[in-house]
């Protein structure tokens, strides 16, 4: 009898952990393109290529997403994401007000947000620049802050999304400047080539800043590398 009741005891701490759990993954949850809610631990396969405007010859594949705060409460979040993979190329992360590049695997941080209760859906994006047929995955984070009555801050995980990136050619879209960006080219010295130009001219071999402003007025800055 005792064993019984030790075991049903058991089962019903493990079912509210693993209830707990699930609440706390989603007061703050990742939302696709059509703000549709996505389960945790979701993963999304991106395999439409475009044509890269910069550098010539190089693919891009963007996602837009959005993430929210569906609890009742006011919530403090730590977006983050780590490059599991990347054959090449530049994966870029534009969330927060920020757009961050980066071409090495290893773990990044956006910065902090304070999400009211049922907020209005906060979107961002994810893009992977790089040469024909190469592919990256991507891990996003977010994780939910806490303040104990003792003022000490704790993290507890929120939602994940995995993005897997394919630039395997399964029907390129040819590029097209619908998002009106202009480009500021730098060399490798900070000396500016070329000044809001409106499409990329052939540069010769080397490397180079690229800062472009979208129509929304986002400004992102990007390192590209001409063999």
């Amino acid at each position: 009898m005792k064993l019984r009741l030790f075991v049903f005891v058991g089962l019903l701490t493990s079912l509210f952990v693993s209830a707990q759990a699930q609440a706390n993954s989603s007061e703050v949850v990742f939302m696709d393109a059509n703000r549709k809610v996505l389960a945790p631990n979701t993963t999304l396969n991106i395999n439409k290529v475009e044509d890269a405007v910069f550098p010539m010859g190089w693919k891009k594949m963007t996602e837009k997403l959005y993430f929210c705060n569906f609890s009742d409460k006011m919530v403090k979040v730590k977006f983050s994401y780590s490059i599991l993979a990347i054959e090449d190329g530049q994966l870029q992360v534009c969330a927060l007000g920020n757009c961050g590049g980066e071409e090495k695997v290893g773990n990044y941080e956006i910065g902090y947000r304070m999400l009211f209760a049922k907020s209005e859906p906060e979107e961002f994006k994810v893009e992977y620049s790089c040469p024909p047929e190469r592919k990256c995955k991507v891990l996003l984070k977010l994780m939910i802050e806490d303040e104990g009555k003792d003022g000490k801050v704790t993290l507890r995980d929120g939602a994940t999304l995995t993005l897997n990136f394919d630039a395997t050619p399964t029907g390129i879209v040819s590029a097209s400047l619908q998002d009106s960006s202009t480009y500021d080219v730098f060399n490798a010295q900070g000396i500016l080539l070329h000044n809001q130009v409106a499409s990329l001219p052939k540069l010769s071999k080397g490397i180079y800043i690229v800062r472009q402003k979208d129509s929304k007025g986002l400004v992102s800055t990007l390192k590209y590398v001409v063999r």
